[in-house]
């Protein structure tokens, strides 16, 4: 018995090895932890952002950092939200301590102003912050970048202005909040990870991955996943409160969506959906309640693409979804000047939205 138990006990610690040799060789091309401890460590105000329309992804990375950093600086932090929180996410804990760029101007403002240290999280451009944009341009803060999306890089103001400080960008991350959990665990440790911090990087996982059936195609997410489930989160109220969030308008508006809404062209795979705002407004429903319907589309056994076309204002924003056929990063980039990922993406185009369905149809649907 007692060479039985030495083996395993040997074999544990193989295995632990195996995992820390793993995480090591994924990231330390892009991690400069020297950098990023003495950026966090060394500013006095830090305020945290992430682009605007925020998903699951935007506001775990948010909350989850600044529960983390409440742990492992002195600095007073402060989470920012260009839109605040959607309300199906405002179960998170920490949700109420986001600043509103919408509902509280003022606030937000002051919290830029008076930073030392803005860290952006879950964006490629600061132009993605929407209304915070110009405010952010403005700062006398270093900038620190926490992301996982192609082309992370500094806008042109930015970068006159010699402000960026540090980077941390990993394409091959699942998210945003899978990277926040590597980087803050490889710089600081596990010991500063509460239950509150794992809660909102799990949810951020969940969403940006659709619970573990896209983008997540390394080993380290599901790691990732391990790690925060040691530090006490109940994954299946988690799971829960991501899925049964629908309002009974939402829930009708999705039905109405599928049934009359969607077009499926079969010789090419793609599924196209175009919402306008007066269909909206007669279901009662926002841009939040509008999450996750591109990946019912999804859902179509024909489909390897789906477009969703959403009216806003002036503007059209875009939802692109792909599964092995099409890369959905370079057709948002060419089309409308977008991004993301190969298998996710978005853009905002300036045009009527008869004009981009038009160039859609084009450029994709016709495209021989």
């Amino acid at each position: 018995m007692q060479h039985v138990s030495v083996v395993q006990k040997q074999r544990k610690i193989l295995w632990h090895m195996k995992i820390e040799l793993h995480t090591e060789a994924l990231f330390d091309a892009c991690w400069d932890l020297v950098a990023v401890r003495a950026a966090l460590e060394g500013a006095q105000r830090i305020a945290l952002v992430a682009h605007q329309n925020a998903d699951g992804d935007a506001v775990g990375s948010v909350l989850g950092m600044w529960h983390l950093l409440r742990q492992a600086v002195s600095a007073e932090v402060t989470p920012l939200l260009p839109d605040g929180v959607p309300g199906d996410l405002d179960w998170l804990p920490g949700a109420d301590a986001i600043v509103s760029g919408k509902a509280d101007e003022a606030r937000c403002a002051a919290a830029i102003d008076d930073a030392d240290l803005i860290v952006c999280l879950d964006l490629n451009t600061i132009e993605r912050t929407g209304r915070l944009a110009d405010r952010l341009h403005a700062a006398k803060a270093a900038f620190m970048l926490v992301d996982h999306h192609e082309r992370a890089e500094n806008s042109e103001r930015k970068v006159e202005s010699g402000k960026w400080r540090v980077a941390v960008v990993e394409p091959a991350a699942s998210s945003t909040c899978e990277l926040v959990y590597w980087l803050m665990r490889e710089a600081y440790g596990e010991d500063i990870f509460s239950a509150e911090a794992a809660t909102c990087l799990y949810a951020g996982i969940c969403t940006d991955t659709g619970t573990f059936s896209y983008s997540n195609d390394r080993q380290s997410v599901y790691l990732a996943a391990a790690g925060l489930l040691a530090h006490g989160i109940d994954p299946m109220r988690i799971n829960r409160q991501i899925k049964n969030v629908f309002t009974e308008e939402r829930l009708r508006f999705f039905g109405h969506a599928m049934a009359d809404l969607l077009e499926v062209y079969p010789e090419r795979q793609v599924a196209l959906m175009v919402l306008t705002e007066a269909e909206m407004k007669a279901y009662g429903v926002e841009s939040a309640d509008i999450t996750g319907l591109i990946n019912e589309v999804m859902k179509l056994r024909t489909v390897d693409c789906g477009i969703l076309v959403r009216e806003e204002g002036e503007k059209v924003r875009l939802s692109l979804r792909s599964k092995e056929r099409y890369d959905v990063n370079l057709m948002a980039r060419s089309l409308f000047g977008g991004g993301g990922h190969k298998r996710a993406a978005g853009a905002t185009a300036y045009a009527t939205l008869q004009e981009v369905v038009d160039k859609i149809k084009r450029e994709v649907i016709d495209d021989k």
